[in-house]
């Protein structure tokens, strides 16, 4: 019965979730916290632009307040609006940004989209970037990996605990559906206590391509 519960509390929670997000997207979340305090619920949106929120959006977190006060089936919950990081090392807002050009441009772009994306990304100060992509892009499935020459990529240890931040996105066209995953590492000279040293190529057989030229890492399979 416990398990049955905690199951069905992290189903309502992603529920509560998903409706703050189709909320408050226009204004770029890159995070909803929820928690359970003595005095009550607590909802936390992270935004780069709180103050919008704020001003131009104060009725809708009154309603937002309201309507899930009534999901949960207990006091309406005090919803707060925090800052969030530079939107260009946000990997929330970036995953956004990218399906929402893939769906204006279409999927036959999405290249340029990932590349442009990068080249934000790295110029706002970050240690490394890597972006994925699979599903229905072109013809069949696919799966794709991008990452600059030159970006420290952690996988395990403080580094990768503390410094790297991660985001998923899926956009659903009518050809199917598409995949996106941001990686960022956030430009610190110190993550957990070690030193971040200088970059590193990306991993893979190398292709001759110059040092400041994206390279790409492509692994393609049969839907």
């Amino acid at each position: 019965m416990l398990s049955k519960k905690i199951i069905t509390n992290k189903v309502n929670e992603e529920s509560a979730r998903e409706y703050l997000f189709k909320k408050f997207n226009r204004f770029g979340i890159s995070d909803i916290k929820i928690e359970k305090t003595p005095l009550g619920m607590k909802i936390i949106i992270k935004t780069p632009k709180p103050g919008a929120i704020i001003t131009r959006a104060n009725q809708i977190l009154r309603e937002s307040s309201k309507d899930l006060g009534e999901f949960f089936k207990q006091e309406s919950p005090r919803i707060e609006v925090e800052n969030s990081l530079d939107p260009n090392l946000d990997p929330a807002i970036i995953a956004d940004s990218i399906a929402f050009k893939i769906a204006k441009f279409g999927p036959m772009k999405y290249k340029v989209v990932i590349h442009k994306a990068m080249d934000s990304i790295m110029a706002a100060g970050a240690k490394g970037v890597e972006i994925e992509i699979g599903g229905v892009i072109k013809e069949r499935a696919a799966h794709f990996k991008f990452r600059p020459i030159g970006s420290v990529m952690p996988k395990t240890g403080q580094v990768e605990f503390f410094g790297v931040r991660t985001a998923k996105k899926q956009l659903v066209l009518k050809r199917g559906s598409i995949g996106i995953k941001v990686t960022i590492v956030v430009p610190t000279e110190t993550v957990g206590g070690i030193k971040i040293n200088g970059g590193r190529e990306s991993e893979g057989s190398g292709d001759g391509a110059p040092e400041n030229e994206h390279k790409e890492d492509a692994r393609a399979s049969t839907s």
